[in-house]
């Protein structure tokens, strides 16, 4: 909360972005007296976050399509871990059933993989999108290090069905700052130099950049 002051935390803008929010230290997530929770010690899940739930998607269940009991989150039946529970699925502001899961322009995606733990070798960006389909860039994967590039200066056409979000890192120059890439360059403009922030990207960070 205190690592960059007077920044504004940016509400998520589809079911991807409201599953990867995290439940303690969030503006965004806040008990009755609006206040975001476990900001004293997380004190309001310890046991929770001790078997690995500090996601609101590790709170929903996307088959039944319902936040999960005790019971399937792992936890016994105690007085304190049920009004925990209780307490973070209330202050969860978003139904992730009706967050919109269409991307956006801009947005990144890339094909849903049934076991995927490296880096996708294609990634696309999202310049139009249609009932079904989306017109995008595409890009493939150039170094192990997760850089990618532009295969080609046509766009595709890509289904909506099958890709899942994925996020990527821009920087104008090697060194420069990092950001959420997000902008659509025009081709008379030099475009920054990208990278896939996938796991390992940047480690050992007690944030998530993506966030």
């Amino acid at each position: 909360m205190n690592v960059r002051p007077g920044l504004n935390k940016s509400k998520p803008t589809n079911a991807a972005e409201v599953l990867r929010q995290p439940v303690f230290g969030n503006p965004l997530i806040t008990n009755q007296d609006s206040r975001p929770l476990g900001l004293s010690g997380r004190s309001k899940g310890n046991a929770l976050v001790n078997v690995g739930h500090s996601r609101v998607g590790d709170f929903w269940d996307p088959e039944a399509k319902t936040w999960k009991n005790l019971s399937v989150l792992g936890m016994s039946f105690h007085a304190s871990n049920r009004l925990n529970r209780d307490l973070i699925v209330a202050s969860i502001p978003w139904d992730p059933t009706t967050s919109n899961s269409k991307p956006l322009v801009g947005d990144w995606v890339n094909k849903k993989e049934a076991d995927q733990t490296t880096p996708p070798e294609w990634v696309y960006q999202i310049t139009n999108t249609n009932l079904t389909t989306a017109n995008a860039k595409e890009f493939k994967r150039s170094s192990s290090a997760s850089r990618v590039q532009a295969s080609s200066s046509h766009y595709t056409i890509i289904p909506l069905e099958g890709y899942e979000p994925v996020r990527v890192l821009a920087q104008d120059g090697h060194g420069t700052t990092l950001r959420l890439a997000k902008d659509l360059i025009p081709p008379s403009k030099k475009p920054p130099i990208y990278w896939i922030f996938y796991s390992g990207f940047i480690s050992d960070l007690p944030w998530d950049p993506g966030d």
